[in-house]
């Protein structure tokens, strides 16, 4: 009897335990998600918005190529001089159009002179019209000015003044360039039309967070620019200061949302995405129920926080030193990519050292999964020696992706690059000449890794030989003219490194074949030949443009070492804007490398010199 006190202040101890443990849990779950969500939103959010501008910056080169090009002008001086919607100068101009516009995607055009009146259209009816004085003309003065610029979809009705009869079909966003005479000067301003149900809707949705989420564009107003919604008012746009909202609040369906937005002086609108609360917030109300169980049932509540410690001490094993995976421990962080980590570990039974690359729980969607099943069964289909080896492929007991592959003792071509500068000519050569050979399998199979930079090639001591190329990270791998051709990543053309991207492919990510690994080739080559990159910029966006339209350097002009001629004409060659103009086959420039590495031999003892100093 005396006995039972003891025990009863031992329940009210541990009952008054669970409660301030669950209450301090509820709490601190709720801050850990709102804090996750937010990441996540700002995260989807920056990729949408660098999405834009990659696609825009593309689309103003486009439309000022175009308006450059001596045909169009000519045939609008004429049209300015004497204006007529019909007749010969207006048909010269459409002929000259129509094969430049088809080029980009058979857009509608428009061409107004400089007091805002349309001299030129695709639809007939609004020619001669005059532009909205108020919303939409004001937009073209930097145009007028000699500036490219980008305009965001508008209604037909708020862009035309006193259309007798308007055009029926989705509203447009303009690319307007600035035509120039003979002189220099200003002529009119050729407007290109995006539909708001093409690219621009696609970039949006590729964004698109969760089952509910939503992705759109808004202008000052805080009316949506998405087809179906169009005009439609967001109460986000109030909120755009904010960045993130985690508060729920009602949208514009009436759903109660969270969401992130962010506005964009350069283009006069904002983008912004929106999940319902109710899916963003989902765990906590399977905590909530868990806590109703809890003070109903003491016991269970204990049971419980018994087996969340022990769930906690699994996880922390899980994702520490000794988790195992399979048949490999692993052992330390070597390295950490957007989409996976990679790990030291070691096979249980013959206890050779691998690398296990570990998909994150974060990006566990269908596609990254996808991608990641798909990058293991192309890249262990391979089997050249300058290509890393794949030892296996598994799921965790937690149902997270992973695979094994041989562990590398190097370092990557960045890493050597910032430890001693330029590569000098026969140690370049020399190196190329394995990339190739690694590409020309993967080629041969039809194949494109469409990732080649120097963080993915890694010069290795291999098998006791010194500089061995291994290829790395087949992520972006893309299998041409298989059943699983599909590009899995057609919305998201920003995936890779611009600077090692062939211009093809910035433009259309599924638009490449062997000769874009050709362009990374020569990129990198002129990276290790130089210390330099092929181009220089503070941004991808900046990048990406001189990418598209500017002339590469000559590696002999830019390298601190004199370079053969041969050589400096091979990587030239490699890096021309049009890949019609680039070798067509790797197995081409193997043969280059080969006659050049008669000359200019890298020898195994200068290779182990090199890496004794290391």
């Amino acid at each position: 009897m005396t006995d039972m006190p003891i025990w009863a202040t031992a329940v009210l101890v541990v009952s008054a335990v669970v409660v301030l443990l669950g209450y301090w849990t509820y709490h601190a779950v709720e801050g850990s998600l709102r804090d996750l969500r937010a990441g996540t939103m700002k995260s989807l959010l920056g990729s949408e918005v660098n999405a834009l501008r990659v696609w825009i910056a593309v689309e103003i080169s486009d439309a000022e190529r175009i308006a450059r090009d001596p045909r169009v002008r000519d045939a609008l001086a004429g049209l300015v001089r004497r204006p007529e919607c019909s007749g010969p100068a207006r048909k010269r101009l459409e002929d000259v159009l129509r094969p430049l516009l088809r080029d980009i995607g058979d857009a509608t055009f428009n061409v107004t002179d400089r007091g805002g009146r349309l001299i030129a259209t695709r639809y007939p009816d609004y020619c001669g019209l005059q532009l909205n004085t108020e919303r939409f003309l004001p937009r073209l003065e930097p145009v007028y000015a000699g500036k490219a610029v980008f305009v965001p979809p508008f209604r037909d009705e708020d862009r035309v003044a006193a259309a007798p009869r308007l055009r029926q079909g989705p509203p447009f966003a303009w690319i307007v360039a600035p035509v120039r005479d003979a002189g220099g000067a200003v002529i009119a301003a050729l407007g290109i039309a995006e539909p708001v149900d093409g690219v621009f809707a696609s970039i949006l949705n590729a964004a698109r967070p969760g089952e509910t989420g939503e992705a759109f564009a808004f202008d000052e107003r805080g009316a949506m620019l998405s087809a179906e919604r169009f005009g439609e008012i967001t109460p986000l746009h109030r909120k755009v200061e904010e960045g993130v909202v985690l508060e729920p609040y009602v949208n514009h369906r009436g759903a109660l949302v969270i969401g992130a937005a962010q506005w964009l002086p350069e283009y006069g609108m904002g983008v912004a995405i929106e999940i319902e609360a109710a899916e963003a917030y989902a765990p906590l109300r399977y905590l909530n129920v868990a806590f109703g169980v809890v003070f109903g049932a003491l016991v269970i509540a204990v049971a419980a926080a018994l087996g969340s410690a022990l769930s906690v001490v699994r996880l922390r094993r899980q994702i520490g030193e000794t988790r195992k995976l399979g048949h490999y421990r692993l052992q330390k962080l070597i390295g950490s990519g957007g989409m996976a980590n990679v790990y030291l570990a070691q096979h249980n039974l013959l206890k050779r050292p691998t690398a296990v690359k570990l998909l994150k729980p974060a990006r566990a969607t269908d596609e990254m999964i996808a991608r990641f099943e798909r990058e293991v069964q192309l890249a262990s289909s391979l089997s050249h020696p300058n290509t890393v080896e794949i030892f296996d492929f598994g799921r965790t007991r937690d149902g997270l992706f992973y695979y094994a592959m041989e562990y590398l003792e190097g370092l990557n071509i960045s890493e050597v690059l910032a430890k001693g500068g330029p590569l000098p000519v026969a140690r370049a050569i020399h190196i190329l000449r394995q990339v190739c050979a690694a590409l020309s399998e993967a080629h041969a199979k039809g194949l494109v890794h469409r990732d080649i930079k120097p963080e993915n090639i890694m010069i290795c001591r291999h098998g006791g030989a010194f500089d061995f190329v291994k290829i790395l990270d087949f992520g972006l791998v893309k299998q041409l003219g298989g059943k699983d051709s599909r590009d899995l990543t057609r919305n998201l053309r920003i995936l890779g490194t611009p600077i090692y991207m062939a211009p093809e492919r910035l433009r259309n990510a599924s638009d490449v074949d062997a000769r874009a690994d050709i362009y990374a080739v020569g990129a990198v080559g002129f990276n290790m030949l130089t210390g330099r990159r092929l181009f220089e910029g503070t941004d991808d966006l900046g990048i990406t443009t001189k990418v598209l339209n500017d002339v590469p350097p000559r590696p002999s002009a830019a390298s601190p070492q004199p370079l053969p001629v041969e050589l400096d004409l091979i990587i030239a060659s490699c890096v021309e804007k049009k890949r019609e103009d680039r070798p067509q086959r790797v197995t081409d420039l193997m043969e280059a490398f080969d006659a050049l590495a008669l000359e200019h031999r890298w020898t195994q003892g200068e290779a182990e010199a090199w890496w004794a100093k290391t």
